[in-house]
């Protein structure tokens, strides 16, 4: 069995996504910025007895780079 969550960002948006499984961290931010298509990211389970905690947004606009 595999077990992965997907997350996508269309258009000049971007969200913030972290995500905890036993001793396995990350942080990431998603962007869909200058995409003809959505960028999809998929975060893989990994088997095991350790949960999964994801935490995802808020989503806000992406300026781009040198933003404030």
């Amino acid at each position: 069995m595999t077990v992965s969550v997907s997350i996508s960002v269309n258009g000049n948006y971007k969200v913030p996504v972290s995500f905890k499984q036993g001793e396995r961290e990350e942080n990431h931010v998603v962007s869909g910025r200058g995409l003809d298509q959505p960028n999809v990211q998929h975060i893989a389970f990994y088997h095991g007895p350790d949960v999964m905690t994801l935490v995802v947004g808020p989503e806000e606009p992406d300026h781009g780079e040198g933003e404030e």
